[in-house]
C-alpha cells in the first residue's frame, strides 16, 4: 500500500487549501525525504490527514464526531467554515480516493460528516456513507491500528522499552501494541472467581440460620389445629345470633327516628302549599287565556316586518346614489387612460381597443429584449473564454465599450503572434509537441545524470573505504606480531616465576618438619645425617607481586592479540563485501554511461557538463514550451474574437431597436400591466351598471311590499281589539300582561307537579313505616336493654376472633415450615452449582486471573516480545552485524530483568541494552519499530513510511550511518520515506524536505523544497 497524494483545507494549523503530491514530483523522485518545521507548525497534522481522510480517526483524538470537533475543537482551523482531508492510495496496482469533510450551516452548527471511497481509473464510488473507514480497511487490508504501527514509526516508544524493567516494559509493550484485552480478561477472570467464591460463602451463611420445626411439635401442632376447626361453627353460630339482636335493636330505633321526621315533613308541605297559591292563580290565568297567543305573535311579526320595510327602503335609495356617483367615477378614469372623453354607451369599446394597442406594442418590446438579452449572455459567454486565456474583458452593458477593449486585444494579439513567427495553430502544436517530447527525455537525461553522479560519489566512497580497511588490517598485522612476541616472552618470564614460587611454597610448607630434625640423626624422608636448613632457613628472592603483574600483562596482551585477530577477520570479510559493492556499483555506472549518452545523442547534450549547466538547458526548454502555451492561447483568443465582433455588432443593433419600441410605447402608456388596469376598469363599470339596475328593481319591491303589510296590520289589530272586549279587559296590553312566558309557566306547572308528587310520596312512606315498626317490635329482645346486647356481642365476636387467630398462626407456622424446607432444598442445589462453577473459575483465576490483569497480560505481552525480538533480529542485521537482541533469562531476572543483547564484535559477550550509547540505542529502537510496522502489516506490502523524530540523540556519524540505512531501505524495497525531525543536521543531509513555516497569526505554510 502506498500513499501517492494528499490534499487538505483548514486543518488545525494549516489555514487554507494544500496538496502534497507523494506518487510525482520532487518526492517521488526523492523516496527519502524529511518533514521538517518548529514545534506546533503542523508535522504531525500530514499524518493526522492522512489517517482522518481513510479511518475518521487521529493519533491524539480518536474517533472523530460532531461532539469531538464542538468540544474539543483543534482539527479545523479556527474561524473557518469548512474543512476536508482527501488520500489517494495505491493497492496491487489499482489507484484509489478517500475524502472526508464537515462544514457548518447557517445557524454555525455542524452538518454531518461526508465521507466516500471512489475507485479513480472508473470514477465509481465504492462507498459514500459512514462505513468509508470499513471499506477503507478492507482495501488496504489494515485496521486504524494496524496502519498506524506499520505506516507509522516512532522509535522513542521503543527507547523507552529497551531499558525498563519487566513490568513496565510489558505495560508500554501493551500501550504501543493496543493488546489492552488481555488485561481486561485476567481482570474479569479475577473478579468472576471472587463474585461467585463471595455467593457460595453468603448461601452457606444463610443456610446456617434456617430453622426448621421437629416431627413431634409438627404433630401437637396438627392436633391443635384439628381441635380449634371442629369447635368453630358453634361460636360462628353464638356470634350470629348475638349480631343479629344488635342488628334488630339498631333498626328499630333508626325507624323510630325516619317516623319522627316524616311527621316533621307533613308540616313542612303544608306551608309550601300556601306559599304555591299566588303562582297557581296566575297559572290558571295563563291557562286560560293561552288560545290567544297565535293572533298576538301575527300581530307583533307586522309590526315589526312594516318597521323593518321602511329602514329598508331608505337603505336601497342611499345604496343606488352611491353607485351612480361611483360610475362617474370610473368613466373620469377611463378617459385618463385613453386620452379622450367617454359616455357609459362607448366606455367598453374604446377601451377595448386602446388596449389592443398597447398590447402589440409590449409584445414586440419583450421580442427584442429576450434577443437583446440572448446576444448580451452570448457576448459574456465569450468574453470569459477568452478571460480564461488570460485577455480579461470587464463587464459592461454598453456594447460600445466592451467593443473598445475587444479592439486593443486585437492589437495586441497581431504582435504577439507576429513574434512567434508562425502561420498557424497546427504548426505550434507539432513545434509544441517536439520541444515536450525534448522535455520528457531532459527529466530523464538529468535523472540518470543525478544517479550517475552519486554512483560516483558512492564508488569513490567505497574505495576509499577499501584503501583505509586494507591500511588498517596492514596495521593490526604488524601489531599483532609484536603482540604475539611479548606475550611468548611473558609466558616464558611467567613460567620460571611461577616455578620458583612453587618451589619455595613447597619449602616454606616443611618448616615444621625442619625444626624437628637433630644434629646426627638421620632425616626420616631421606635418611641423611646432616641438615643444613634445620639452623638456617634457605632464602629465596621470588616476589609474588611480580608474578601477579607478569600474569595480568600476559591476559591482557593475550586479549589483545584475540582481538586484533578478531578485527583482522571481520575486516577481511569487510573487504570483500566492499569489493563487492565496488563491482556491483562500476557495472551499474557503467550502464547508467551508456543511457547518459544514448539520452545525449537524441537531445544533443553531454553528460559530462555539469549538473548546474544541465538543469540551465532544462530551463531554457521549460521556458521555451510556457512561451509557445502563450502563443497558443493567442491562436485560439483569434479565433474566440472573431465571434465576440460578430455578437457585439447584433447585440448593438437589437438594443437600438427595443430602445425605439420602448419610447413609442411609453409614450402612449407608462404602466406596468395595461391587460390588470383595462380589465379592472371595465368590469367595474359593468358592475355599477348591474348594480344601479338591481338597487331600482329592489326599491319598488319594498315599497310594494310595505303598502301590503300596513293592510294586513289594520286587519290583525280589529280582531284583536274584538277578543278583549269578549274577555272583559281594558285593552290589547292587559291581554299581554295576562299571558306569561311559557318558562315562567313551564316552572310554575314543574312546581305544582313537585308538590303533589311529594304528598304521595310522603302518605306512602308513613304507611310502609307503620308496617315495619310493627315487624320490629315483634323480634326485639325486650328483656335486654342495648347495653346487654352489646356485652353479648362483643364477647362472642371476641371468642370468634381469637379462634381465628389461633386457626391462622398453627396454619401459617406449618405453611412457613413446609416453605423453608423447599427454601432449604433450593439453597442446597444452587451451592452444588456454585461449587462446580467455582472449581472452574478457580482453575482460570489460578492460571491468568489477578485483581490488575498483571499476570495474563505479562504472559501474553512476553509472547509477543519474543516475536517482536524475533523480526527486530532480522532487520537489525540489515542495520549492523554487531548485536542481537535477547530476553533475560531466569537467573538473569532475579539480579536485572531488562533486555539483553549479543556483541558479536567482543565475543558474542551478552550484556544489558542498557550498556549501549545513545546512537546504539536509537539503532536498536528503529529496528524494534520496523519489526512492529512487519507484524502489524505481515500480509501487506507497506510502501510507505513516516518516521516520528529520535534522531536528536545521535551524534554525526551515527546520525550518517541512520541515514545510510533508511536510503538502503528505500532504494531496495522502492518505498516512500519522510522523516519527521527538527534536527538541522538531518536537515542538511537529506536535502528533500516538506518544510513548514510558522507566521506571527498562528498559521503555518508549507513548502516543498529540493
Amino acid at each position: 500500500m502506498k500513499i501517492t497524494k494528499i490534499r487538505f483545507e483548514n486543518i488545525h494549523s494549516l489555514k487554507g487549501k494544500h496538496e502534497i503530491d507523494f506518487g510525482e514530483g520532487i518526492l517521488a523522485e526523492a523516496g527519502l525525504f524529511a518533514i521538517t518545521g518548529p514545534t506546533g507548525s503542523g508535522k504531525s497534522t500530514l499524518l493526522d490527514v492522512i489517517t482522518l481522510a481513510l479511518y475518521n480517526q487521529m493519533a491524539r483524538v480518536g474517533q472523530v464526531s460532531n461532539r469531538t470537533l464542538e468540544q474539543d475543537g483543534g482539527i479545523m482551523t479556527r474561524n473557518m467554515k469548512s474543512c476536508y482531508a482527501e488520500v489517494e492510495y495505491r493497492v496491487n496496482g489499482m489507484d484509489y480516493r478517500s475524502h472526508w469533510s464537515i462544514e457548518r450551516n447557517r445557524n454555525n452548527n455542524l452538518n454531518a460528516r461526508k465521507q466516500e471511497v471512489v475507485e479513480i481509473a472508473t470514477g465509481t464510488i465504492l462507498e459514500s456513507t459512514t462505513k468509508a473507514p470499513e471499506k477503507n480497511a478492507e482495501i488496504i487490508g489494515l485496521s486504524y491500528e494496524q496502519f498506524a504501527k506499520a505506516m507509522v514509526l516512532s522509535q522513542g516508544e521503543f527507547s523507552k522499552l529497551l531499558q525498563a524493567p519487566r513490568d513496565a516494559r510489558n505495560k508500554l509493550l501493551e500501550d504501543i501494541t493496543g493488546a489492552k484485552s488481555y488485561r481486561q480478561i485476567g481482570i474479569k477472570v479475577f473478579q468472576r472467581y471472587s463474585s461467585i467464591k463471595k455467593k457460595l460463602e453468603l448461601k452457606e451463611a444463610g443456610l446456617e440460620n434456617i430453622e426448621l420445626l421437629t416431627p413431634e411439635l409438627i404433630s401437637e401442632r396438627k392436633l391443635e389445629l384439628k381441635t380449634l376447626v371442629e369447635s368453630k361453627p358453634d361460636v360462628e353460630k353464638a356470634f350470629q345470633n348475638a349480631s343479629e339482636k344488635i342488628k334488630v335493636r339498631e333498626e328499630l330505633q333508626k325507624r323510630k327516628e325516619e317516623e319522627k321526621e316524616l311527621k316533621s315533613n307533613l308540616e313542612k308541605l303544608k306551608e309550601y302549599f300556601l306559599e304555591f297559591k299566588e303562582s297557581q292563580q296566575k297559572l290558571e290565568k295563563h291557562e286560560k287565556l293561552s288560545r290567544y297567543i297565535p293572533e298576538l305573535q301575527t300581530y307583533d311579526a307586522l309590526v315589526k316586518e312594516r318597521i323593518s320595510n321602511t329602514e329598508q327602503l331608505e337603505i336601497l335609495k342611499k345604496s343606488k346614489l352611491q353607485e351612480e356617483n361611483q360610475q362617474k367615477l370610473y368613466l373620469q378614469q377611463i378617459g385618463f387612460l385613453i386620452k379622450e372623453n367617454v359616455e357609459i354607451s362607448n366606455a367598453s369599446e374604446r377601451l377595448e381597443s386602446f388596449r389592443s394597442r398597447i398590447v402589440q406594442l409590449q409584445t414586440q418590446e419583450n421580442s427584442k429584449k429576450q434577443e437583446v438579452g440572448f446576444y448580451q449572455k452570448q457576448t459574456t459567454s465569450l468574453s470569459n473564454n477568452l478571460s480564461s486565456l488570460g485577455f480579461s474583458i470587464s463587464k459592461d452593458e454598453n456594447p460600445s465599450h466592451i467593443q473598445i477593449q475587444v479592439e486593443e486585444i486585437q492589437t495586441k494579439l497581431k504582435e504577439e503572434l507576429i513574434q512567434t513567427g508562425l502561420n498557424s495553430l497546427e504548426d505550434l502544436d507539432i513545434k509544441l509537441n517536439n520541444l515536450r517530447v525534448s522535455s520528457e527525455k531532459s527529466a530523464k537525461f538529468l535523472n540518470k545524470k543525478e544517479n550517475y553522479l552519486r554512483l560516483q560519489k558512492d564508488l569513490e566512497t567505497q574505495k576509499v573505504n577499501l584503501k583505509t580497511s586494507l591500511e588498517y588490517i596492514e596495521e593490526n598485522q604488524k601489531k599483532n606480531i609484536i603482540v604475539e612476541a611479548e606475550t611468548s616472552s611473558l609466558e616464558i618470564e611467567t613460567k620460571t616465576l611461577t616455578k620458583a614460587l612453587d618451589h619455595q611454597r613447597k619449602h616454606q610448607s616443611l618448616e615444621q618438619h625442619r625444626q624437628q630434625l637433630g644434629q646426627h640423626e638421620p632425616c626420616p624422608l631421606c635418611g641423611s645425617l646432616e641438615h643444613p636448613y634445620a639452623i638456617s632457613a634457605p632464602y629465596f628472592d621470588v616476589k609474588e607481586e611480580q608474578l601477579k603483574d607478569l600474569q595480568n600483562l600476559l591476559k591482557t596482551k593475550t586479549n589483545l592479540s584475540i582481538a586484533l585477530e578478531q578485527s583482522i577477520k571481520l575486516q577481511t570479510r569487510n573487504n570483500v563485501d566492499l569489493k563487492n559493492e565496488i563491482d556491483k556499483l562500476s557495472v551499474e555506472q557503467q550502464s547508467n554511461i551508456e543511457i547518459l549518452e544514448s539520452l545525449g545523442k537524441e537531445i544533443t547534450w553531454n553528460y559530462q557538463d555539469s549538473l548546474e549547466n544541465l538543469q540551465n538547458k532544462r530551463k531554457d526548454l521549460l521556458s521555451k514550451i510556457n512561451q509557445l502555451e502563450n502563443s497558443k492561447k493567442a491562436f485560439q483568443a483569434k479565433s474566440i474574437i472573431e465571434e465576440l465582433n460578430k455578437s457585439l455588432h447584433s447585440w448593438d443593433l437589437a438594443l437600438k431597436e427595443y430602445i425605439d419600441i420602448k419610447n413609442k410605447r411609453v409614450k402612449l402608456y407608462g404602466g406596468n400591466n395595461i391587460d390588470l388596469e383595462a380589465n379592472n376598469l371595465s368590469t367595474s363599470i359593468t358592475k355599477t351598471t348591474t348594480s344601479i339596475s338591481s338597487f331600482e328593481k329592489q326599491v319598488n319591491e319594498t315599497l310594494e311590499r310595505l303598502n301590503s303589510n300596513k293592510e294586513k296590520e289594520s286587519q290583525r289589530k280589529t280582531a284583536l281589539e274584538n277578543i278583549v272586549e269578549k274577555e272583559k279587559l281594558q285593552s290589547i296590553e292587559e291581554l299581554k300582561s295576562h299571558i306569561i312566558p311559557e318558562e315562567e309557566a313551564g316552572k310554575y306547572r314543574k312546581r305544582q307537579t313537585q308538590l303533589n308528587e311529594g304528598k304521595a310520596r310522603l302518605a306512602e312512606k308513613e304507611s310502609m313505616l307503620t308496617k315495619v315498626l310493627t315487624d320490629l317490635l315483634e323480634k326485639d329482645d325486650t328483656k335486654s336493654s342495648s347495653e346487654d346486647l352489646i356485652d353479648i356481642f362483643e364477647e362472642n365476636r371476641i371468642n370468634r376472633d381469637l379462634l381465628s387467630e389461633n386457626i391462622g398462626k398453627i396454619t401459617n407456622i406449618l405453611e412457613n415450615d413446609k416453605k423453608t424446607r423447599l427454601k432449604q432444598e433450593a439453597v442446597i442445589e444452587e451451592m452444588k452449582l456454585l461449587r462446580k462453577d467455582l472449581n472452574l473459575w478457580k482453575t482460570m483465576n489460578d492460571l491468568i486471573g489477578d485483581s490488575n490483569g498483571n499476570k495474563f497480560s505479562n504472559f501474553v505481552q512476553d509472547l509477543t516480545l519474543e516475536q517482536l525480538i524475533g523480526y527486530a533480529n532480522k532487520r537489525l542485521v540489515e542495520f549492523s552485524d554487531r548485536y542481537l537482541l535477547d530476553i533475560p533469562t531466569v537467573e538473569e531476572s532475579d539480579k536485572s530483568d531488562t533486555l539483553k543483547i549479543f556483541d558479536k564484535y567482543m565475543g558474542n559477550a551478552r550484556r544489558s541494552v542498557r550498556t549501549l550509547s545513545g546512537g546504539e540505542t536509537f539503532l536498536v529502537s528503529l529496528a524494534m519499530a520496523f519489526a512492529l510496522s512487519d507484524i502489524a502489516a505481515r500480509n501487506v506490502r507497506i510502501e510507505s513510511l513516516f518516521i516520528d523524530e529520535g534522531f536528536g540523540t545521535l551524534d554525526p556519524e551515527t546520525l550518517d550511518q541512520a541515514i545510510t540505512i533508511l536510503e538502503k531501505m528505500q532504494n531496495e524495497g522502492d518505498r516512500s520515506v519522510g522523516v519527521i525531525s527538527h534536527v538541522s543536521a538531518l536537515k542538511e543531509r537529506i536535502t528533500t524536505q516538506i518544510r513548514l513555516e510558522k507566521s506571527s497569526l498562528g498559521y503555518s505554510t508549507i513548502e516543498i523544497v529540493q
